[in-house]
């Protein structure tokens, strides 16, 4: 049996409230994610500009974690 994973799809870019919205996360958990490194920002084309989750990043990193994980069989 081949091991399945699920990787959410969607935009490539999500706001803070977005990304809080749609994983049930505070947005202080998201802004400490980001000041952790856990969670990617793509980089603002403008001075002032809104800050955006790099979710290609976002998914490719719950990608490489599933992969690597002991409880999927190899």
């Amino acid at each position: 049996m081949t091991p399945q994973i699920a990787i959410p799809s969607g935009a490539d870019l999500m706001t803070y409230d977005e990304f809080a919205e749609r994983y049930g996360y505070s947005i202080r958990t998201v802004k400490q994610m980001v000041a952790d490194g856990d969670l990617l920002l793509m980089p603002r084309k403008k001075d002032g500009g809104a800050a955006r989750i790099n979710m290609v990043a976002f998914r490719a990193r719950l990608l490489a974690q599933g992969l690597n994980c002991r409880y999927v069989a190899a």
